[in-house]
């Protein structure tokens, strides 16, 4: 099993799997209509639009989950290599996952969304948290020295943004989740929680204002991690394994 990945390679192959979702995505509605035909559901009133229904609640999730499945080995082996915390790594399918009611509805028939409860488009923010944290590990180099001082602290403060991106859409998620594991009132107490998030969304303008500060600690952290002698250099890795929170590196 291949450990160690250049963020070249990581990019491409991300690249590809999400190349390759889109694809699917984009085919499914045409997947759907050529169901409809062979079973002879349009000749059948209201069969047509239950068939497209049933496809769209139970094989567009499993379609999604096999994307955000397939980001996982690709982020951690990327985690390693670079030197960081692997649930930096373990956030990017994280991330993918919590935007599964866009993964779910987008490309399906309208009544999907109607059926879950989704009246509106929703803007992919988890995902987009997802791809600003894939660019970062791209492009950030390989950590050769102790992170210390302002590349320290930009990973921190960056770190706990990603974390907070991660919490903040599966909570989002918890009232479609809750309702197919739990029931009614597994809704009831995800509203709860919901709403007591709310003072910190406002505070944090999300999605608009967490994404954009996100953004701009990923550039100015993508840009000092390739700074000569700032403890973010360049390196070939000689280590295997990082802690489970932070850098191996950094210095309490």
């Amino acid at each position: 099993m291949e450990r160690w990945i250049s963020g070249g390679q990581y990019a491409q192959r991300l690249g590809m799997r999400l190349g390759a979702f889109v694809v699917i995505t984009l085919a499914f509605p045409f997947f759907v209509y050529g169901m409809i035909k062979v079973t002879g559901a349009g000749g059948v009133s209201g069969a047509s639009g239950a068939l497209a229904l049933v496809l769209g609640i139970y094989l567009k999730p499993i379609i999604y989950l096999g994307f955000a499945y397939s980001t996982l080995r690709l982020s951690l082996n990327r985690t390693r290599t670079i030197g960081v915390s692997p649930l930096i790594g373990l956030c990017i399918p994280l991330l993918v996952l919590a935007d599964l009611p866009f993964g779910i509805t987008f490309g399906s028939f309208w009544a999907v969304g109607f059926s879950l409860g989704i009246m509106s488009s929703l803007l992919p923010a988890s995902l987009l948290a997802a791809a600003i944290a894939v660019t970062t590990l791209s492009l950030w180099r390989d950590i050769e020295e102790p992170m210390t001082g302002r590349i320290a602290n930009i990973y921190g403060i960056w770190k706990t943004l990603l974390f907070i991106s991660v919490g903040l859409g599966f909570i989002g998620i918890l009232p479609m989740v809750s309702a197919w594991f739990i029931g009614s009132s597994g809704v009831k107490l995800s509203i709860l929680l919901i709403r007591s998030m709310s003072y910190l969304r406002a505070f944090l303008l999300y999605p608009y204002g967490l994404l954009l500060a996100f953004a701009a600690l990923s550039t100015a952290l993508i840009l000092e991690s390739r700074r000569p002698h700032n403890g973010g250099g360049n390196y070939k890795s000689t280590q295997n394994q990082a802690p489970l929170f932070g850098s191996r590196n950094i210095k309490q």
